[in-house]
């Protein structure tokens, strides 16, 4: 299998083909360059990555490290990851893939192996980093957070966190709720803690909280997790004084929650309405629906990946910030009409 058997069943030239493969160094129209992807997943055909590596002083790979990389305890990352990986593919580049599970020495690990694999670029999906291994990685190769905390010299996306729990939690007011619990993860994690920040800057203009609501029973923090919804679910609605409504940090905690309101005979949402965050494919099928913040996973994840290949082919880009909307979905878990998943 050869160059030119790609380029005849694509219908252009073999030096297009070699342009597609080495992302460059002359343009290619989108449909040409579709074409060739086309007929290489076709032909299975695989260029020779040594050679390869050697003319453009590249390894054609990039690191993509998340704290939970599999999507076992939270659905954004899987989804997340797999977007990341469909652009890489269409740009040319292999993705390698690191689970910190939320350790800090095994995400430095993962960091330092990465390059020593010389990756041509890192996403850290809200992977905290020392002072000294960002430096390290400072003019070494380019790097995308996926956090609201990073260092200048990285470019970083996030979504507005503060803003989506301020919107569920207004919405959820909007349907008569006064005592709206919050499960959440341990509040030293960023989104989470801003998520919480949106919750009660709703619940204290609404004059629905007092200025300490774990006190008054509202706030339950456990591990982002289905079981981690669980748990701090149970623990909220068997108070003497439950809430009424929950809100969530993330979808999976979210479900785990409807499941423990189930367990204690209670009604989603006749007794207790619960709203999520992310906006996984996964929150349209439970029973009821669960209502979410939405965020652009695959938006984002493209972004994050175009931005890195930018960076890792032309010299001297600038880093960049992006800040993405969230979008309050509705369905029956809050107490909206259930929409039809097929129409």
């Amino acid at each position: 299998m050869t160059r030119n058997d790609v380029a005849r069943l694509a219908g252009t030239s073999p030096a297009v083909v070699s342009y597609v493969i080495n992302n460059g160094p002359r343009p290619v129209s989108a449909a040409a360059r579709q074409r060739v992807l086309d007929a290489i997943k076709q032909l299975g055909y695989r260029p020779n990555a040594v050679a390869r590596s050697l003319r453009s002083r590249r390894s054609w790979t990039i690191g993509v490290i998340a704290s939970d990389s599999a999507g076992g305890k939270s659905p954004f990352f899987g989804q997340f990851t797999r977007a990341c990986e469909e652009v890489a593919w269409q740009r040319g580049y292999s993705v390698l893939f690191g689970n910190s599970a939320e350790d800090p020495a095994r995400a430095e690990g993962y960091v330092r192996g990465f390059l020593e694999r010389q990756v041509d670029g890192l996403v850290l999906m809200r992977v905290p980093v020392s002072a000294d291994q960002a430096e390290e990685m400072r003019g070494r190769v380019p790097v995308v957070t996926i956090d609201h905390a990073a260092p200048p010299f990285f470019s970083r996306l996030a979504v507005d966190d503060e803003e989506g729990g301020y919107q569920a939690t207004r919405h959820l007011l909007e349907h008569g709720h006064r005592r709206i619990g919050f499960v959440g993860g341990p509040l030293d994690i960023t989104p989470v803690r801003l998520r919480a920040a949106g919750w009660r800057r709703a619940l204290q203009e609404a004059g629905a909280t007092p200025e300490l609501p774990k006190e008054a029973g509202l706030v339950e923090e456990g591990e982002l997790s289905l079981e981690g919804g669980y748990e701090a679910a149970l623990r909220l609605l068997s108070a003497p004084s439950r809430p009424t409504a929950l809100f969530a940090s993330i979808d999976g905690q979210a479900i785990g929650a409807m499941r423990a309101a189930a367990d204690l005979g209670l009604r989603v949402p006749g007794d207790v309405a619960v709203v999520g965050f992310d906006g996984a494919r996964e929150a349209a099928y439970t029973v009821p629906g669960l209502s979410t913040i939405s965020q652009p996973i695959d938006e984002m994840a493209r972004h994050a990946t175009e931005t890195l290949v930018g960076a890792i082919e032309s010299e001297g880009v600038e880093p960049v910030t992006k800040i993405f909307s969230a979008t309050l979905v509705t369905r029956g878990s809050c107490g909206c009409p259930e929409p039809r998943l097929h129409r």
